[in-house]
């Protein structure tokens, strides 16, 4: 026969128990409350920062080289929307863009307010750059001949871009071979079949230009004689070489960045060596609209 004492102590351990369930099943809804709260906030953030990419909008509209020295000087990017109608460098020295629907289909530069080159582009029905023809006038100092570039598209992700030169404005002739190495979309390496060639690194910032209109057909043309120097996609340039097998010395460029609150370039010192020559040390700052 159970003695009431120890009937009693039964009772109160069972409503021990009782009371204890309650509280650690409510603990456990907090801490998944919690969890499931701070789950909701990281996929909100992520929400605001892919839609702060989305509507980022930002556009160069100044470039600003060793400021405050007597060798100042800039570049002004003029726009219609996100479209670049021209780069002024000053004195009546300017790229000029002409566009057909959303096609940049015309590039001319002018030196003194004189047609110095132009470059006429031609695209593929699925709207990829499918040739272009550069043509020099007589104050370029290359008036003698003329470019055509024509680019193929290679199931690898390289484009080769074969290049013919006329001369004196007879039949073109083969030039050149390039293949143009992409990583995403940034420009990593372009080298042709005569040993020449340029290799690119990035930092994993907001590219100056990235929101400018046909940006992957303004890299392109940068490489050509009278091009803006409009590098990088996606990112910014950090080292650029410029190497040849004929002969022995190198371009080597550097760029060292500041950058603003929305990882875009702010300042740069830009850093150039040729060969065992001094370098060549530019600050700049760039100006957003």
């Amino acid at each position: 026969m159970t003695s009431k004492p120890f009937f009693l102590f039964l009772l109160c351990l069972s409503f021990f128990a009782c009371n204890i369930e309650p509280v650690n099943v409510t603990e456990e809804q907090q801490e998944q409350e919690q969890e499931q709260q701070e789950q909701e906030e990281e996929e909100e953030e992520e929400e605001e920062e892919e839609e702060g990419e989305t509507n980022d909008s930002t556009l160069i509209k100044k470039i600003i080289y060793n400021k405050g020295t007597v060798d100042e000087y800039s570049e002004t990017y003029n726009y219609d929307g996100n479209k670049l109608i021209n780069v002024d460098y000053g004195d009546n020295i300017k790229n000029v863009y002409t566009y057909e629907n959303d096609n940049l289909v015309k590039d001319e530069f002018f030196y003194e307010g004189i047609l110095n080159a132009s470059v006429v582009l031609e695209y593929n029905s699925d709207g990829t750059l499918a040739m272009y023809t550069e043509t020099f006038f007589k104050d370029s100092g290359l008036d003698d001949r003329q470019y055509r570039h024509i680019y193929t598209y290679n199931n690898d992700g390289t484009i080769t871009n074969t290049v013919s030169v006329n001369y004196d404005n007879t039949e073109f002739e083969l030039d050149r071979t390039e293949t143009i190495t992409l990583n995403g979309k940034n420009i990593v390496e372009i080298s042709d079949n005569k040993g020449y060639t340029t290799t690119s690194t990035y930092d994993d910032k907001n590219n100056v230009f990235k929101n400018i209109h046909a940006i992957e057909v303004l890299n392109i043309l940068s490489e050509n004689e009278f091009g803006a120097l409009i590098y990088g996609n996606t990112n910014n340039i950090v080292s650029y070489v410029e190497s040849d097998t004929s002969i022995s010395d190198n371009y080597n460029d550097k760029y060292e960045y500041t950058y603003n609150e929305k990882n875009y370039p702010k300042t740069s010192i830009y850093t150039s060596q040729y060969g065992d020559f001094d370098e060549d040390v530019e600050t700049i700052e760039y100006i957003y609209e």
